[in-house]
């Protein structure tokens, strides 16, 4: 009887182990076949709060629409291979043109020497016979290199000198250093200009002309250029303020733009999120245009900015397009030089306000399709060092240039800078996440364990 019962209880103990492997087996199946789906169908996603581990629309643009191949080649030690490998497979998985090879410099030193090669660590983008290393691995420098590689020679902007313009090479908080270190990374060659001579010309290299905040008027030989230029066929950039001269207000308003001197003030407290107060109006409401079509949901500042309207009084094929607007609980003050700024029915312009516009000009009479093109801001501040990094101001100001200078396939929304997101500890805190980890949790689990053995024993 004791046997036949120790038989029955053999039997059940192996008919349950083999339920629980088969179980085992199943859910194991179930888990690779779910995983082979989701290799071949399933993008990547990425979790990570600053999109460390995607590509931003600006790569994505640009490796979409490739016609040539492109080669990224990374030397470093084989070992390293796996700490760049997320990064930077994600170039080839965009698009098909990107072939993307490792080496290592010591197991190959042919190609290291092929490339020029002398550090670990360095990525090469080769296209066709062209190649260059890009000064980082990371997204915004390799994508910037890609560019130069696809475009070829550099463009050339200009900015205008001689009227108390801002400084491009100044690196003071209101300096223009960052923006043009930002146009140089985007395969532009900045080059200053002055026009203050008998026989003003601008160069006919001359991408796009920059007129960046003059605090002084035009001499009228100068003015004659400018406007000759644009009428040609020229494109420039106005960065304009409240209390710009009259000979610029009187050039704009040939091309469409009405600048009379006015100064934005925002009252709808959605700065102050960003910790800004009413003379820095935030935008996030765009025009349809090729510019700030890719804007969505993006805030820019501008600080201290004159509004601008469409002007009735432009020359015949001149058209103006108002681009980026301030939310309707703001209005703009013609009475610049108040210490007290407050709304006055009938005389200021109320909100919502255009701070940003575009421009063209063809010659009704010329048939050859020439088209010159302008962009006014109404804030010369918006590409300072102080504000040049805040959200989207440095995508607007790039954009902007983009489209003056026809590159409309660069216009997009750039790869940011990686967050730095580490977790720094004191001594005494180390000390208590190693004995939380080393003693308490275990000895938790110990006790624990005694407890429900305690328990089934009683």
């Amino acid at each position: 009887m004791a046997g036949g019962s120790r038989s029955r209880f053999t039997s059940r103990q192996a008919k349950y182990g083999l339920n629980t492997a088969l179980y085992i087996l199943l859910a194991l199946a179930i888990v690779v076949v779910v995983n082979l789906i989701a290799n071949r169908f399933v993008k990547q996603v990425d979790l990570t709060s600053n999109k460390r581990y995607s590509l931003s629309q600006q790569t994505q643009k640009i490796l979409t629409g490739l016609d040539r191949d492109v080669n990224l080649i990374y030397f470093d030690r084989r070992q390293n291979f796996d700490n760049v490998r997320d990064l930077l497979e994600l170039y080839p998985a965009q698009s098909r043109r990107v072939k993307l090879t490792y080496v290592d410099p010591d197991r190959e030193p042919g190609k290291a020497n092929q490339y020029n090669v002398k550090t670990y660590g360095a990525v090469v983008v080769a296209v066709g016979d062209r190649q260059e290393q890009a000064k980082s691995f990371q997204e915004g420098d390799i994508i910037n290199t890609i560019i130069r590689m696809l475009k070829g020679g550099s463009k050339t902007i200009y900015f205008l000198t001689g009227h108390g313009e801002r400084d491009v090479e100044s690196v003071e908080r209101l300096g223009y250093s960052e923006a043009k270190k930002s146009l140089e990374d985007g395969n532009y060659e900045v080059k200053t200009l002055s026009l203050l001579e008998e026989s003003p010309q601008i160069p006919e290299n001359a991408s796009v002309l920059v007129m960046a905040g003059p605090q002084k008027d035009l001499l009228d030989p100068e003015m004659e250029t400018i406007k000759r230029y644009l009428m040609k066929g020229g494109r420039a950039l106005f960065l304009i303020h409240p209390s710009t001269p009259p000979q610029w207000r009187a050039l704009l308003e040939e091309f469409g733009v009405d600048a009379r001197n006015n100064v934005a003030v925002d009252t709808s407290g959605l700065g102050r999120m960003f910790g800004t107060d009413e003379l820095m109006p935030l935008v996030m409401q765009y025009e349809n245009h090729p510019i700030t079509k890719e804007m969505t949901n993006t805030a820019t500042l501008f600080p201290f900015a004159n509004a601008l309207q469409v002007s009735g009084k432009g020359m015949p094929g001149a058209e103006f397009q108002l681009l980026a607007k301030t939310t309707e609980n703001s209005w703009a003050s013609t009475d610049v030089k108040s210490p007290a700024v407050q709304f006055r029915k009938g005389q200021d312009l109320e909100g919502p306000l255009a701070l940003a516009g575009a421009g063209v000009y063809q010659d009704p009479e010329s048939k050859d399709g020439v088209e010159g093109r302008i962009v006014v801001s109404g804030s010369t501040n918006l590409i300072s060092n102080a504000i040049l990094g805040f959200n989207g101001n440095r995508d607007l100001f790039l954009n902007m240039v983009n489209w003056l200078a026809s590159d409309e396939d660069l216009i997009s929304i750039r790869p940011k800078s990686s967050e730095d997101r580490r977790v720094e500890f004191s001594s005494s805190q180390m000390d208590l996440v190693k004995y939380t980890t080393l003693v308490v949790v275990p000895l938790g689990v110990i006790v624990a364990g005694l407890g429900v053995w305690w328990k089934r024993r009683a």
